[in-house]
C-alpha cells in the first residue's frame, strides 16, 4: 500500500501547478486501503483547495466492503463512487467470487443500495466477456429493472482464466455486436435518464458536441498511473513498461513533463493522429485508445480489425440518428 509520505507527495505533485485535478482511486480493491487512508487524502487535499484548486475524487470499487461508515465519509467529502457489476447474478457470480468460491453479487447489491440511499452512487462499469457477451438485451433489461441507469460497458481483452472459464477475452467484432444491440435497445426505450457513457459520447460528437470518453479524446498523455512507490507511468490500460515510465512524484513536475519517454509518447500520439486524419470517423475517435487500437507501442497505423469494427459501430449510430432527422 502507498505509504503516507508517498501519498502526500502524489497529491502535492499534481496540485502544485494545475487548477483542475481528478484523482481516480483504483486497486485491486481500493477500499482495502482502509478509511484512515482516505481521511489522510482529504486532509492533504484541503490545503490545496484553500489555494483555489478544483479537485475531484472518483473511486471504483467492487462494493463488497461498503458500510454505512464508508458511505457517510464519501457523502461528506463529495466522492464519486462507481461500482463493478457484470450484469445479473448468474453472470456476475461466475466472474467475481470470494476465495471460497461464493459469488459476490448479493454483497455488491447491498453496497449499491447503501450508496444509492446516500445519493452518491455514480453508476456501474460492466465487463463484457465470454461469459455474458451473447446477452446484451438481458443485461440491459436487468440494469433498467434494478434502476441502474448510469452504465459503462468495457471489453475484456486480456487472455486469462477465471474459475472454470478458460478465456474471458472477446473480439472487437463480438463487442461491437454487443454495443450495437445495446444502442438499438437504448434508442427504442427513449429514456433520457439512461446514460451509457460510450454511446452518449459518440451520439454527442455526431450531433456536434464535445463530450467524450477518454478513448475519444486523443489526449492519452493527460492520464497517468501512479504506483505505490510513487513511480509515474502512462494510463493503466498499458502494462508497466520502461517506455512509459515518465518519472517519480518525488521529482519536480517540470522534470517529469520533460521526460524523454513522455515527449516520445506525445510525438507518437501526434503521428497517429496525422495518419488517421483522412478517415471519415476521425472526428469521433481521434486515433482511439493508445493501447487497444494498436499492435505495438511504436505502431502508427491502428489495427484493421479495431478500425473496421469502430467504423461499423459509428456508422450504425450515425445512420440511426439521421433517420430521426437530428443531423
Amino acid at each position: 500500500m502507498m505509504c503516507p509520505k508517498t501519498l502526500r507527495a502524489t497529491i502535492d505533485f499534481f496540485c502544485a501547478d494545475q487548477d483542475d485535478i481528478e484523482f481516480i482511486w483504483h486497486g485491486g480493491e481500493p477500499l482495502l486501503a482502509g478509511l484512515e487512508f482516505y481521511r489522510k487524502i482529504i486532509k492533504i487535499q484541503k490545503n490545496w483547495k484553500l489555494k483555489g484548486r478544483r479537485i475531484t475524487n472518483t473511486l471504483q470499487t467492487n462494493a463488497t466492503l461498503i458500510t454505512p461508515e464508508w458511505v457517510k465519509f464519501f457523502a461528506e467529502n463529495d466522492f464519486f463512487i462507481g461500482v463493478s457489476l457484470d450484469g445479473p447474478k448468474e453472470f456476475h457470480d461466475q466472474l467475481r467470487t470470494y476465495p471460497n468460491g461464493k459469488g459476490s453479487y448479493d454483497d455488491v447489491m447491498k453496497g449499491i443500495n447503501l450508496l444509492r440511499q446516500a445519493k452518491i452512487f455514480n453508476g456501474v462499469i460492466c465487463d463484457i466477456s465470454t461469459v455474458n457477451y451473447k446477452f446484451p438485451k438481458e443485461i440491459f433489461n436487468f440494469f433498467i429493472l434494478e434502476d441502474i441507469k448510469k452504465l459503462k460497458f468495457t471489453r475484456v481483452k486480456s487472455i486469462g482464466h477465471c474459475n472454470n472459464v478458460s478465456s474471458l477475452a472477446i473480439s472487437p467484432a463480438q463487442y461491437t455486436d454487443f454495443m450495437i444491440t445495446i444502442f438499438d435497445h437504448w434508442l427504442d426505450l427513449d429514456d433520457p435518464e439512461i446514460e451509457i457513457r460510450d454511446i452518449q459520447s459518440v451520439v454527442n460528437l455526431i450531433l456536434g458536441g464535445n463530450r467524450r470518453e477518454c478513448i475519444y479524446m486523443g489526449q492519452c498523455d493527460q492520464f497517468v498511473t501512479v504506483y505505490s512507490d510513487g513511480s509515474i507511468y502512462g494510463c493503466d490500460s498499458f502494462p508497466k513498461i520502461d517506455e512509459l515510465y515518465f518519472g517519480n512524484i518525488f521529482e519536480k513536475p517540470i522534470k517529469v513533463r520533460s521526460s524523454p519517454h513522455l515527449l516520445a509518447f506525445r510525438k507518437l500520439l501526434k503521428e497517429r493522429k496525422e495518419f488517421c486524419q483522412t478517415c471519415d470517423w476521425y472526428f469521433i475517435c481521434q486515433g482511439g485508445c493508445a493501447k487497444d487500437n494498436y499492435d505495438q507501442l511504436n505502431s502508427i497505423q491502428p489495427l484493421d480489425e479495431i478500425c473496421k469494427n469502430l467504423q461499423r459501430y459509428f456508422k450504425h449510430i450515425s445512420t440511426k440518428i439521421q433517420s430521426y432527422n437530428l443531423v
